[in-house]
């Protein structure tokens, strides 16, 4: 009984450790332990959203709707390094990078092993399959699968 609520009380603090620093209020937003976020600031959350565990978010402008179920490993990704730059290394400009945000709009299921690129919106109702890579935006009601995610 004791480990049990030990346990409970560590997942609790997990979580503490980001929910107060979202953008309003978090109604049941369930992360999974063994995730980190950058910039948890910049995420705005719906209702009812559950990230599985292993998680790596960078947000920028980041927002999730409401009645959203993400699976484990989960990339997202709010920025873009510029590489218009030919013959530069990446180390002498790699503070320019660009920021458009992406947005996960309501009743989404995202697979577990997906990365989400800048600059994506995932259209209401669509489900993106295990592993696939989010480059472009996604049409509503789609089941979205590969790399780079496509309709199907």
């Amino acid at each position: 009984m004791a480990f049990k609520n030990i346990k409970e009380l560590v997942r609790r603090l997990y979580y503490l450790r980001y929910y107060a620093k979202f953008k309003g209020e978090a109604r049941n937003v369930m992360l999974s332990p063994g995730g980190n976020i950058k910039n948890p600031e910049e995420i705005t959350f719906g209702e009812n959203v559950f990230i599985g565990r292993s998680f790596i978010i960078s947000a920028n402008n980041l927002s999730f709707g409401s009645n959203i179920m993400i699976g484990p490993n989960l990339l997202i990704e709010c920025s873009n390094h510029n590489y218009t730059y030919m013959g530069k290394t990446m180390f002498s400009y790699s503070s320019e990078k660009s920021y458009k945000g992406i947005s996960i709009e309501d009743d989404v299921w995202i697979g577990g092993n997906v990365v989400i690129l800048d600059g994506v919106t995932i259209g209401e109702g669509c489900v993106i399959g295990a592993s696939s890579v989010v480059t472009r935006s996604t049409p509503p009601y789609t089941i979205c699968v590969g790399n780079p995610c496509r309709p199907i």
